[in-house]
């Protein structure tokens, strides 16, 4: 894995939930735990440089697609991030709506590196989107404009639609549009659908030459596994595209709060995965939805602490996938669902199913089942064994699709 950069997201929207440990549960003294919880303090965390865009934004941002409030927005202020990522459709257009209503209150606007996403099906749509995600903002600029989950499945060309996007000249017209109007410096876009057009669309990224910033499920095992993406991530940092680490959490959201091997770094297994990816000069940022203060307070002291990791550590980390990915699978790259002889869509059912258990969002996760094709539902006659066997991450697809089956449907 490529050097620490100079300077120096997860999503992590499950397994943070439970929150920093206690002193008891670490098995510590509440001197010894109180020593080491730093005081909360205002100066920013360590920084690095966001590709060709000269921006020096926070090694940690704080993803809002979970409910947000004014309190937690001031502890991830006091705990020294200057970087939110919301969205349009996040808490149903709240999140963005709060992250304007704080920034407009503080007066911290400027002291702040902000993204947002939306959902345009063409190029001038995408135009005419910004000025409403600025009414909500209540800004007069955005920093960085992602179309929102580009491959992920509503493009009005399938894969085959999205795949091509970010070579394409009407897209980079449209970019040009917005950036000479001053109301958007940067712009890119957000991809976690499957591993082959997840590696197509950095690729195509790289290539095409209007995409300044991709944020993109990674994860350290899925980089150490799988050449073609680690290749595709290469090809971006040497274009100049920056990249910001989403979904590393989510495959391990069932892990132990405390193991003795990450115990012995001075670390719980959680802060582990966050200076496993940090130690890849490739990504700028990484991407937490932190719903509560102690989780911004556990996710801003691994970044204050950050040091590299060696490979006998991120090794650690990677045995800590292979353990507990049990309800997720950040690498799919549909050979479970050929394996499995069926159409059914068995890592977007997975997905969803970790949106209502892990995260909370029964509805919204309720609403992408709904939306899946009525074939791309039916998992029943699936060789789900053989499915299992096949997957990157060995999921038991037969327990996790009764699941899904049973909340879901």
């Amino acid at each position: 894995m490529p050097g620490l950069n100079d300077e120096g997201e997860v999503s992590r929207r499950s397994f943070l939930k439970a929150g920093v440990t206690t002193a008891a549960a670490a098995g510590l003294p509440l001197e010894a735990w109180a020593a080491e919880v730093p005081p909360r303090q205002k100066d920013p965390l360590p920084r690095r440089v966001l590709g060709r865009t000269g921006e020096k934004v926070s090694m940690l941002n704080l993803g809002t697609a979970e409910k947000i409030s004014e309190r937690l927005l001031n502890a991830a202020y006091d705990a020294g991030i200057r970087y939110f990522d919301t969205a349009d459709c996040y808490t149903n257009g709240a999140s963005e709506k709060v992250v304007g209503e704080w920034m407009a209150k503080t007066g911290r606007r400027k002291e702040f590196f902000v993204v947002t996403k939306d959902h345009p099906k063409t190029p001038d749509e995408w135009v005419t989107m910004v000025d409403t995600r600025l009414e909500v903002l209540q800004t007069d600029y955005i920093d960085l404009f992602f179309i929102h989950g580009l491959g992920a499945g509503y493009w009005g060309g399938g894969d085959d639609g999205a795949r091509d996007i970010p070579k394409m000249k009407e897209w980079s017209a449209a970019v040009d549009k917005m950036k000479k109007s001053h109301k958007v410096h940067f712009v890119g876009f957000s991809t976690h659908t499957k591993l082959p057009l997840r590696i197509e669309l950095l690729n195509n990224a790289a290539a095409g030459g209007w995409v300044d910033a991709i944020m993109v499920a990674y994860d350290p095992q899925l980089v150490g596994a799988n050449a073609e993406f680690n290749k595709a991530l290469d090809a971006c940092h040497k274009a100049g595209v920056g990249l910001i680490c989403m979904k590393e959490m989510r495959a391990v959201a069932q892990a132990p709060k405390f193991m003795p091997e990450f115990k012995e770094m001075g670390l719980t297994p959680h802060q582990a995965v966050l200076h496993a990816v940090w130690s890849d000069e490739r990504i700028s940022s990484i991407c937490s939805a932190m719903s509560n203060l102690k989780m911004v307070e556990e996710n801003s002291t691994a970044a204050r602490n950050f040091k590299p990791m060696d490979d006998k550590k991120i090794g650690a980390v990677k045995r800590l996938y292979e353990r507990y990915a049990v309800a997720y699978c950040n690498g799919c790259d549909g050979r479970c669902q050929k394996a499995g002889g069926t159409h059914a869509a068995l890592d977007d059912i997975v997905r969803y199913l970790s949106y209502y258990e892990g995260d909370g969002e029964r509805d919204k996760a309720r609403k992408l089942y709904a939306s899946l094709a009525a074939e791309q539902r039916r998992w029943h006659g699936a060789d789900l064994a053989a499915a299992s066997a096949a997957c990157v991450s060995k999921l038991d697809f037969a327990s996790l699709l009764a699941r899904a089956q049973e909340k879901l449907a």
